[in-house]
């Protein structure tokens, strides 16, 4: 609920198109290429990429992206897969071997093969009308001539500042003047080289060449043994999303190694509960995310290496069993383990009908931590979400892709879109995407008002190795915290407006009007803008 009794921020309203996403720069971007008569995929590319550069904390062009697209031509939604594998030299029982027990949170282990750039030319190229070189123009110019470092951003740095400064590369990039703060501008000349050759050349230029030995050569000096060709032979891969009936509509969400399909197992298992009290639905939502991800930790993993089909999770007979396993009164307790995942969600929809949410993400915030010798680029972590235990289905591997905290997701009603929604935070992503579905569709709240609204999540900790905790915002009602104390949660307070409660960008198409309503998040520097 919205404590304060009305939004926030003014809802974007339009008519023709809208892009949301963190930055603003970034929105205004997208909305550029709409108004040029580009369509949903191109603005989400063009925002994409601007992000990787205003934002380097969260998204770069060395991590991964995973999209959703719903194709009007068709009348399908597509689920591609812009996540890379580990190098095929590396596996669990090397790591092993050198006396680890788990995988390594940061470093060259953690590094994969970064997916997002080859996406965006994969998606751009069955989907979109514009290329490369047009929709990375913003970006380039941004990363050469300098962008205006907003608070949220000066507070990653600040935040990060160790990591930053045990990487020669980081340091030179963004420490030679102390710690950026608000109002300084930024520069990546080497990233804008980059980006001005995959402007030129396409994704072969990151993926080939000089890009991509320099990425080899960093990680190889560190113990990785990823290889050009590791780089190379990266592609996207096309899949077919998961989905739940709910509510008269039908909820999307990416398939594994994505973790997306946890919120359709909370959504489903919750269905009858939609008009249940406050403190009641917050318990069982939380405890239905517990049994989501207790499934998710044992079976998710690449689909190659996966013994289940995930749709047997999403079976009425499923859902209706995780419902009844929820003690109304009492919270079961978990050995959760701590996420710090960072990211950033973009959303866009266009007068044709189109519609895209795209996550993008170095994972933790700068990745591994490691910039990628004179290019500019974070290398991201995603390895990180392996497990070393022998057997395990996400056990790391060659060529492996790890499980994916990426979660894009969209509801259509009647087969065509109707809600389109995506949102940073690791595993906060799919705890957010329930609790913006039961804002807007049980609640009744308006898409800013719901974005708005004071939420929880469970399980993320940033300073600990374990955490089976409850976060809320100091918003939340008192009677909320009080009710989930007394049913045997723990509940720390963050202050209003806390970052680790993600930032969920949402827009909602009224057919029945003709209009768009977008909601962005206070939480970050968003904007959500219209044709």
């Amino acid at each position: 609920m919205n404590v304060s009794g009305h939004s926030l921020r003014a809802t974007a309203r339009s008519t023709r198109g809208m892009v949301a996403s963190p930055h603003a720069l970034a929105t205004a971007a997208g909305v550029d290429v709409l108004r040029r008569g580009g369509n949903a995929v191109d603005a989400a590319i063009a925002a994409n990429a601007v992000l990787t550069v205003v934002y380097p904390a969260s998204c770069g062009i060395g991590g991964d992206a995973l999209w959703l697209v719903y194709e009007p031509k068709t009348g399908e939604v597509v689920a591609y897969n812009g996540s890379g594998g580990a190098a095929a030299a590396l596996d669990a029982a090397h790591l092993r071997g050198e006396g680890l027990r788990e995988m390594p949170v940061r470093g060259a282990y953690a590094v994969t093969v970064p997916g997002a750039v080859r996406s965006w030319e994969d998606v751009a190229a069955r989907h979109g009308t514009r290329g490369l070189d047009e929709l990375l123009a913003p970006a380039e110019a941004y990363a050469r001539d300098g962008f205006a470092v907003t608070g949220v951003v000066a507070d990653y740095f600040a935040l990060n500042e160790a990591l930053l400064r045990a990487d020669d590369g980081a340091s030179e990039l963004f420490l030679r003047g102390g710690l950026p703060r608000a109002g300084d501008v930024l520069r990546n000349e080497p990233l804008a080289r980059v980006l001005g050759a995959i402007r030129a050349s396409g994704a072969s230029a990151f993926y080939q060449g000089r890009v991509a030995e320099a990425i080899a050569d960093t990680l190889a000096a560190l113990g990785n043994p990823m290889t050009v060709e590791d780089l190379a032979r990266h592609r996207t891969e096309v899949a077919e999303p998961l989905a739940i009936d709910w509510h008269g509509a039908r909820v999307y969400a990416h398939p594994p190694n994505s973790q997306a399909s946890v919120a359709l197992m909370v959504l489903g298992a919750l269905a009858g509960d939609g008009a249940a009290g406050d403190v009641e639905w917050t318990h069982l939502a939380i405890e239905a995310i517990k049994s989501a991800f207790d499934l998710r930790d044992a079976r998710f993993a690449d689909p190659r290496f996966m013994r289940d089909d995930p749709a047997r999770w999403l079976t009425p007979e499923a859902l209706a069993a995780m419902r009844a396993a929820i003690d109304p009164q009492h919270a079961r307790a978990r050995r959760a383990a701590a996420d710090r995942g960072g990211t950033i969600a973009v959303v866009a929809v266009d007068a044709e009908g189109r519609a895209v949410s795209l996550i993008e993400s170095l994972y933790m915030n700068f990745g591994s931590g490691i910039t990628a010798r004179g290019t500019g680029i974070f290398l991201h972590n995603r390895g990180a979400y392996f497990t070393l235990e022998p057997g395990h289905p996400n056990e790391l591997a060659g060529g492996k892709r790890p499980l994916h905290t990426l979660s894009p997701a969209m509801l259509l009603r009647d087969g065509l879109p109707e809600f389109v929604y995506g949102t940073m935070g690791g595993d906060g992503q799919p705890q957010t995407h329930v609790q913006l579905l039961h804002n807007v569709y049980e609640r009744g709240m308006d898409v800013q008002d719901a974005i708005d609204a004071p939420r929880f999540v469970y399980g993320r900790d940033a300073d600990s190795a374990y955490a089976d905790t409850v976060k809320v915002e100091s918003r939340l009602p008192h009677a909320i915290v009080a009710g989930l104390r007394e049913r045997g949660h723990t509940v720390e307070v963050l202050a209003p407006f806390a970052s680790m409660l993600g930032h969920g960008h949402a827009i909602a198409i009224d057919r029945g009007r003709g209009s768009l309503a977008g909601g962005s998040d206070p939480r970050a520097d968003s904007l959500a803008l219209g044709l």
